[in-house]
């Protein structure tokens, strides 16, 4: 087993030599650590299956570097939309397999699960490799996200350690929620696993930016409030400090609040009054029960601005609360220390 730096000269000659190998590379992206071998070699898929211990019939994804390669291994079909809205980016879009990689790497259903990370490194290994490699977390059957090396190698056996030949190490990564699951193999999409991204029916893109600092993340919202008022529900899906607060401070500023916005994470809640309406913030984080938001949701505060950090939250727990709803979605996704992406579409939440 190698480790080998992210920014080293020869990352990528070394990460095609041992998937050409039949080897196992461990790597980042955008969400966690990965463990990715050629998809099309089954020697390498058994590694990986013996390094998951996962049950026959659970499907491991597939990473490539673009659509078109994408289109190689999968019926893209009516899915365009997804892939041109989402892509790159945390999202795993399950499509009807074309039988050109493992079959073990489907589902039952023949489906197959598409990455494409939005890791530049990754994107340029798997395009220069010219195959798609597996997309699956680096760690063992109920073991921790892994974030950091010795998030991986302290909770590996000698044996699976073995089944590692090159790590490329990208440091300790942010700790992003894990990709959101989209099954868009029939008729209708249907959202498996609600991850970093936010997908919900008749969602449609209206603002895709990077924001390189608080005070510019606090801009854009304000300025997106002042020339947006289709709905007055914004939905802010992000990780831990990835801002969503300071884009509450910018809706705010936009709709002439003068009191300081502060995060709602041990209050659930925090009001602000304007011009005779209200803005209420809504942080779901520690909400744990339909009793928790029974309570939340005793009065009703849909006459009002209202800011909810964490909606999956509440989706999961009572999704009839936001049904039928029209909302602003806004994904934060961490890109360094420094940028964001900010992600703004607008949907109704059926």
């Amino acid at each position: 087993m190698e480790i080998i730096k992210s920014n080293d000269k020869d990352v990528i000659t070394k990460s095609i030599e041992v998937l050409k190998n039949g080897g196992t590379l461990i790597y980042p992206t955008e969400t966690a650590y990965g463990i990715g071998v050629d998809a099309t070699n089954s020697e390498a898929v058994t590694k990986v299956l013996n390094f998951k211990k996962r049950p026959q019939g659970k499907a491991i994804s597939i990473a490539v570097s673009n659509t078109t390669m994408a289109s190689k291994y999968v019926d893209i079909g009516d899915s365009s939309y997804f892939f041109d809205q989402f892509l790159p980016g945390p999202i795993t879009l399950v499509c009807k397999s074309k039988k050109r990689v493992d079959s073990r790497l489907e589902s039952e259903k023949g489906t197959l699960g598409i990455r494409i990370p939005d890791y530049p490194l990754i994107l340029e290994i798997i395009k220069s490799f010219g195959k798609p490699i597996t997309a699956t977390s680096a760690n063992t059957a109920n073991a921790k996200t892994p974030y950091s090396i010795s998030d991986i190698l302290e909770n590996l056996s000698p044996s699976k350690k073995k089944l590692i030949d090159l790590i490329i190490d990208g440091g300790t990564l942010p700790k992003n929620p894990t990709s959101t699951v989209v099954d868009v193999s029939g008729n209708k999409a249907n959202v498996f696993r609600q991850g970093s991204i936010s997908i919900f029916k008749n969602q449609q893109k209206i603002l895709d930016k990077i924001s390189n600092s608080p005070s510019e993340t606090i801009q854009i919202a304000k300025e997106f409030i002042q020339k947006n008022s289709d709905s007055k529900l914004f939905l802010l899906n992000g990780s831990l400090g990835a801002g969503k607060t300071h884009f509450v401070k910018g809706i705010a500023e936009g709709l002439g609040i003068n009191e300081t916005v502060v995060s709602p994470s041990y209050s659930y809640v925090n009001e602000y009054e304007f011009n005779d309406k209200k803005l209420i913030h809504v942080d779901a984080w520690r909400i744990e029960s339909k009793f928790d938001l029974a309570t939340l949701f005793s009065q009703n505060i849909w006459d009002s601005f209202v800011a909810i950090e964490w909606p999956s939250v509440i989706w999961d727990l009572e999704p009839r609360l936001l049904r039928d709803k029209k909302a602003y979605l806004i994904d934060i996704v961490y890109k360094n220390f420094k940028q964001r992406r900010i992600i703004i579409s607008k949907a109704i939440l059926e």
